[in-house]
């Protein structure tokens, strides 16, 4: 055999071993209004094919963090809904071969995408014969909070702080007492409720009731008073005092703004998500 004939020969071998590895390359296809936070405990450089919304997967185990969010809604009233809470996708062991994915009842409209934020349920399915998955095979549950709406949560730690972290590299000590910690919703979706540390106001250390308390207490007790003496002054008839950019009530620390958002209410706490969300 020639020279030439051989080298075809092994590029074509190559080229059909490639071909032959695409194909029985394991794939869960991700449905519309879902993005993928977190694979395995990576948040980037996961085989994640934005284009057709594929996750490329190898044979075995997988975690994968998924978010429900878009903009819905018509041309006159349209918004974005994000949910508070993802699902944790588990695979327990992942076939070489396999081509899974999952279906949901899409939201036709901006109402149905707020309610359906509030109330994930999905469907496992086999892509291609559209036959439901077992538990066995894969399972899922909605991973919530105890503080609340977490802004920017850090899904990785937030999974990490109840015992449930898989990312092979590298391993997560498991907590201990996190039986308690798992429900189910009335729609029978389990859920399992990440401790504080996973929140980015909560993750970040207290402010140390030093200088930085002192200046707290001073700028919210100088901005009450500065309130007072412009609420006397107007039913005087009397002009009132503009709190200047420069002065120390608008030089709040972001350990400050944390420190406050962590002793607000419930209530406060939505308001104030609600303001960051439309900003």
């Amino acid at each position: 055999m020639s020279k030439l004939g051989a080298f075809l020969k092994v590029g074509a071998l190559a080229g059909a071993l490639a071909l032959s590895s695409q194909a029985y390359a394991a794939t869960l296809a991700i449905p519309m209004n879902y993005s993928v936070e977190l694979v395995d405990g990576q948040d980037s450089d996961f085989g994640y094919n934005r284009f057709n919304r594929t996750l490329t997967l190898s044979e075995g185990r997988h975690q994968i963090v998924l978010l429900f969010e878009g903009t819905f809604g018509n041309a006159a009233e349209n918004r974005l809904i994000q949910a508070a809470n993802p699902i944790v996708l588990e695979i327990a062991n992942m076939p070489a071969d396999a081509n899974w994915t999952f279906t949901y009842p899409i939201p036709r409209s901006l109402d149905d995408a707020d309610r359906y934020s509030r109330a994930q349920k999905i469907n496992l399915v086999d892509a291609d014969t559209k036959a439901p998955l077992s538990a066995e095979q894969a399972n899922y549950y909605l991973l919530t909070s105890d503080s609340g709406f977490a802004i920017l949560r850090d899904y990785r730690a937030d999974l990490a702080s109840v015992g449930r972290l898989y990312a092979p590299a590298p391993v997560m000590k498991e907590l201990a007492d996190n039986s308690a910690r798992v429900s189910t919703t009335i729609n029978g979706v389990q859920t399992v409720q990440a401790r504080s540390a996973g929140n980015i106001f909560s993750s970040q250390p207290a402010a140390p009731a030093t200088a930085a308390g002192a200046v707290m207490s001073t700028t919210v007790t100088a901005a009450a008073a500065q309130n007072q003496a412009n609420a006397t002054a107007a039913a005087q008839g009397q002009p009132q005092t503009v709190q200047s950019l420069s002065s120390p009530v608008s030089a709040a620390t972001y350990n400050q703004l944390v420190e406050l958002y962590n002793n607000a209410d419930d209530a406060t706490k939505l308001q104030f998500v609600k303001y960051i969300m439309s900003h």
